[in-house]
């Protein structure tokens, strides 16, 4: 590894932080938005707004295996700590990309409007 990786890294894991807090106004006037909408729109819309949260989730598990190789672990230990069972398969190689959804499988780590 270059010797400016560990800083660079960490640079990244700031960016996505930075990206995410955004992400996460857009959410909440999402949320808001959707509260305000009659019942009959209100499905599609919900579901709309849970993709968004998924995402959300998305960058703080990319922001926290930078972090964690920055800060010198392996990348099976900085990857063990994403929540997402799904994409910690895909950062270990286990399975192909796929484009997310909405609801979480059985894994039970999927956290919709904390």
């Amino acid at each position: 590894m270059p010797a400016d990786a560990p800083s660079l890294l960490a640079a990244l894991a700031a960016e996505i932080g930075d990206v995410r807090a955004g992400v996460d106004r857009v959410s909440g006037l999402l949320t808001d938005l959707v509260r305000r909408l009659p019942a009959e729109h209100r499905a599609e819309a919900l579901t709309d707004a849970q993709a968004l949260d998924v995402l959300i989730q998305r960058l703080d598990a990319v922001a926290g295996v930078l972090d964690g190789l920055a800060s010198g672990q392996t990348s099976a230990d900085a990857v063990s700590g994403v929540l997402l069972a799904d994409m910690a398969g895909r950062l270990n190689g286990q399975q192909a990309p796929r484009a997310p959804s909405a609801p979480a499988d059985d894994a039970g780590d999927l956290h919709l409007f904390d």
